[in-house]
């Protein structure tokens, strides 16, 4: 008779390391499984949010991350259309520190599964899950370790292996059925630049993906583009094609001399909310539940935050003993009322942006705000925060929020119309007028465009709405809840 674990954790990435980590902590009998042996590549941006940060310190491994950064940033610019708007820092005086740090994930998985295990955690390689089959007294893990069968039993699985997950298959969801982003990425060593640096790139070409590059301080750079696509709105261009483009064109100063390290990689991640993120015995976490921040694109800290709403279920059922649809359901409610909202905030604007009848509209709109952002420090951390995800981001649906933080000094306004002015050659005047007739421009366009399509807008507008429905009501509903007093 195999093993009967407390949980077994499917994925030893930064969601799956994590929920072990915490788990083990609290003398849960854990197993985690991974179809890879570590060390391991992943494809990824490379970089450690302040919240990631943050998270490692509750894990209790930040020390072993930072000893191998080589790259601690505090500003990140942001470049539309070949025009720098904006450079943003991480704002201080919040639960989060005020920099980010660089490390590749075959590293940074690495120290996590690591630290799991020094926790108590148990590991297996190579083991390529297949289904998950519940049963009254425990869920059976069906698998292949070095092509034979072989099955795991315990009370709970945590499913968090990733955009394919097998798990959440086996729980009834669709995978890919929603918005996706793919993305490929490519390492460069000796790259042009002074100190460690955190660029994000939007192009007409690709918007709403976005480009990026984060480079550390030995000139080793991560450069990557990724595209959203769905099935109303599918992927304009070649996705190869416009990295390429991107690599040639945008970032030739950078990497003229630069020696690029292996081929390009590709992955992918969803956006979209799958039919359940828990059933009896099971949990879905980070990239196999679609939590990675609709905004930024940012899965990491998102996949440590599932894991701790995770092993805080667990802890309660395996000390209940229940492992019912209900008991699991804890973990969703948890999740939900720590971080839905603003997920579904993000999404509502990655829905907006999406659209490619809004792609110059929108970037009209970000390239204005991004010049505000120079001319005002308030609005500048305000909407780095937010873009971050270190404000709460329904304070963009908040007004009293968007009232404090929106610039108000007529200097900042005055530069605005400057820099706008400088565009035509003119001063405040011309720039008034040049800046009207850009909205004007962008938004007859966007008419235009919608016109072209009308069914595929008129679907996409009821989907708008009824994501608008949800979040006023949630809103109001917290309203209502906060005027109620202590529970």
């Amino acid at each position: 008779m195999s093993t009967l674990y407390d949980v077994i954790v499917v994925g030893a990435g930064p969601g799956g390391s994590s929920a072990a980590t915490f788990l083990a902590r609290e003398g849960a009998k854990v197993l985690v499984l991974d179809k890879s042996t570590f060390p391991r590549d992943k494809v990824c941006g490379d970089g450690l949010t302040p919240q990631a940060v943050y998270w490692l310190e509750r894990l209790g491994c930040a020390e072993a991350v930072l000893a191998h950064t080589k790259g601690c940033i505090k500003t990140a610019d942001v470049v539309i259309n070949g025009e720098k708007v904006l450079t943003g820092g991480y704002p201080a005086d919040t639960l989060y520190p005020d920099f980010a740090i660089l490390l590749d994930r075959r590293r940074l998985d690495n120290i996590l599964l690591e630290h799991a295990i020094a926790c108590g955690a148990a590991f297996q390689d190579e083991v390529l899950v297949r289904d998950v089959e519940v049963g009254a007294e425990h869920a059976t893990v069906i698998a292949q370790r070095g092509g034979e069968p072989v099955e795991y039993r315990g009370r709970i699985v945590i499913g968090a292996d990733g955009v394919s997950s097998a798990v959440s298959r086996a729980i009834g969801n669709t995978l890919k059925a929603g918005v996706m982003a793919v993305s490929l990425r490519a390492y460069f060593r000796d790259a042009r630049c002074d100190g460690a640096q955190m660029k994000v790139y939007f192009h007409r070409e690709y918007f709403p993906g976005y480009g990026w590059v984060f480079v550390d301080d030995e000139g080793f750079a991560n450069i990557g583009l990724g595209l959203l696509q769905d099935r109303r709105f599918p992927v304009r261009h070649k996705l190869g094609a416009s990295f390429r483009r991107f690599i040639d064109e945008d970032l030739a100063d950078l990497l003229a001399g630069a020696t690029q390290c292996g081929p390009f990689s590709g992955g992918s991640s969803g956006f979209f909310r799958p039919k359940s993120i828990s059933a009896e015995r099971v949990m879905l976490i980070g990239d196999a539940a679609n939590q990675a921040d609709p905004l930024n694109g940012g899965g990491i800290h998102k996949a440590m935050e599932s894991a701790w709403c995770a092993a805080e279920a667990c802890g309660a059922a395996l000390a209940d003993g229940d492992f019912s649809a209900a008991a699991m359901r804890r973990y969703a409610d948890l999740w939900s009322r720590e971080w839905e909202a603003d997920w579904r905030t993000a999404e509502l604007f990655m829905s907006i942006a999406k659209n490619p009848a809004l792609c110059d509209f929108s970037l009209f709109v970000l390239r204005q705000m991004g010049r505000l952002t120079m001319s005002d420090d308030g609005f500048r951390d305000f909407a780095g925060g937010i873009f971050a995800g270190i404000f709460s981001q329904d304070a963009w649906l908040a007004p009293r929020a968007l009232y404090q933080a929106f610039p108000k000094r007529p200097a900042a306004w005055l530069e605005l119309l400057q820099a706008s002015g400088r565009e035509v050659g003119g001063g405040v005047a011309a720039g008034s007028v040049n800046l009207a007739a850009g909205y004007m421009a962008a938004a007859a366009r966007t008419a235009a465009r919608m016109a072209r399509d009308p069914i595929a807008n008129m679907d996409w507008s009821l989907d708008m709405a009824s994501k608008a429905v949800w979040l006023a009501q949630n809103r109001l509903d917290g309203r209502r809840l906060a005027g109620a007093g202590p529970p």
